[in-house]
């Protein structure tokens, strides 16, 4: 499942795009190294709430930011399901990091 980010260093600008928004499909470890280093930002996206025991409520539809491992979660729980824009972001491949990249 992919996810929306914007490049905020160097090398997550080299590695990505100068792009205000990417979407990519990055794992969940993948992700979680990026976004500690500061590699990447987590865009938000809606949500429309599915089940009656997640805040704001049934049926609401809000905007935030999961990591892919928490979103996973939610989705799979049936507590929600993303909105989707009718505008999508530039979808690119994520890079494969190689023993040069260290």
């Amino acid at each position: 499942m992919s996810n929306l980010y914007k490049p905020i260093s160097e090398w997550g600008k080299a590695t990505y795009g100068d792009h205000e928004v990417v979407e990519l499909d990055l794992s969940v470890a993948d992700e979680a190294d990026a976004l500690r280093n500061y590699h990447l930002q987590l865009v938000p996206r809606k949500y429309k709430v599915l089940s009656t025991n997640y805040f704001p409520g049934q049926g609401e539809i809000f905007e935030t930011t999961y990591p892919r491992e928490n979103e996973e979660a939610l989705i799979a729980g049936g507590h929600i399901e993303r909105v989707e824009d009718e505008k999508p972001a530039k979808k690119t491949a994520a890079k494969k990091k190689t023993s040069s990249d260290d």
